[in-house]
């Protein structure tokens, strides 16, 4: 890639209809030799969501990816690994998604072959990963356009968080319970094998309490660059965030991995910050006015609960078995236990039957947003 492309993020307008145009548009911005390259591609499979949910990456945008690979001569593989552990959760989840048929055959799964390797953090030294990460040529991260509860936003960065096969992401998770820390720690995850390119599927974005959510957000856009860094920070301005609240926008830049001033990002395309966007209910602000609400306020009174719907709840068990501290005990409906809680919100991730409701004070102050389909 030419060193005047790696600042530059493309915003173009697109729906799930047109996606060819929409790949064509962005490799005349960023091109790359594919003939005969083993290109990975890693979508967002958080869980076994239909593509309606918006939870995912929508099919229609790896369907036209990986046409556009093999027509260039690309040897294709598309992957993830999935919140749900276990070798059948990863193709069931890829199927349930619609990406496993979007793959046209070139569905890899990432949890048949793995590689143990060091990474360079504070808080893990040795973690689990797919070995096709390291042994591709290319790596295309596909994320979408949303929230999290933990991390405020997640999207080129936090999709890296998939590369770790089966119960990794929950050690990680249970080894960093603070979410500055897990912050830090996505970053160094991050770092193992950086992405040559991201293209993030914002045609239909998540607001409200992101990523496994039901408050969908039409943006109508796909947004692209060689910097997964500058690309967050760019969606971080357009949720209506200065990048530098972001705990891993702020460790990646302070690393030297990617710009995430407005003004040094060089942006092609139309874009501007949506309106009224609703940010999860764990937001609170930082600095000295954030840590007294937090102190005073946010854990006693505002701090959102779990709720778990019966209405909802099958006692399919994902929750209990998922959760990284054993918090979850099963009954007529999961009983969580307050004290082994580390507020880590992966049973709200993971639950196929969005049965995991957030209530509390600010529940009621803000509302819901509104639920379009993806």
């Amino acid at each position: 890639m030419s060193g005047s492309r790696q600042n530059l993020v493309l915003v173009i307008d697109g729906d799930y209809s047109r996606m060819e145009k929409a790949i064509e548009k962005i490799f005349q911005n960023f091109p790359f030799s594919f003939e005969g390259k083993k290109v990975l591609v890693k979508p967002n499979i958080l869980g076994p969501y239909p593509p309606e949910k918006g939870i995912t990456t929508h099919p229609s945008l790896i369907h036209a990816l990986v046409t556009y690979l093999k027509k260039r001569g690309a040897i294709c593989l598309v992957g993830d690994n999935p919140g749900l552990h276990g070798y059948a959760a990863n193709e069931r989840c890829a199927k349930i998604s619609g990406i496993f048929d979007a793959a046209g055959g070139c569905f890899v799964n990432f949890a048949q072959s793995t590689i143990q390797v060091d990474v360079p953090s504070r808080f893990i030294k040795k973690l689990v990963i797919s070995r096709a990460v390291l042994d591709a040529d290319l790596v295309i991260n596909v994320p979408k356009f949303k929230t999290h509860l933990q991390t405020r936003i997640t999207g080129a960065v936090k999709n890296m968080f998939g590369i770790l096969v089966g119960a990794e992401k929950a050690r990680v998770h249970l080894s960093v319970p603070r979410p500055e820390n897990f912050s830090e720690a996505l970053v160094d995850i991050y770092q193992i094998r950086i992405p040559d390119l991201t293209i993030m599927d914002a045609v239909v974005g998540m607001e409200g309490n992101g990523p496994s959510g039901k408050d969908l957000r039409p943006v109508g856009k796909i947004i692209s660059s060689t910097n997964g860094v500058s690309l967050d920070a760019l969606m971080a301005i357009m949720m209506g965030l200065n990048p530098e609240s972001v705990d891993y926008l702020r460790t990646a830049s302070h690393r030297g991995l990617g710009k995430v001033d407005l003004s040094r990002i060089e942006i092609q395309g139309n874009w501007s910050p949506l309106e009224k966007f609703k940010m999860p209910l764990t937001f609170v602000s930082r600095g000295f006015f954030g840590a007294a609400v937090n102190k005073l306020l946010y854990r006693p009174f505002i701090k959102p609960r779990l709720n778990f719907n019966p209405a909802f709840c099958t006692q399919c068990d994902v929750c209990v078995q998922h959760c990284p501290s054993q918090a979850l005990t099963m009954g007529e409906v999961p009983f969580l236990d307050k004290k082994k809680c580390i507020s880590c919100y992966c049973c709200y991730e993971l639950c196929p039957n969005q049965a995991i409701e957030l209530t509390g004070l600010m529940r009621r102050v803000t509302g819901g947003g509104k639920q379009i389909k993806a």
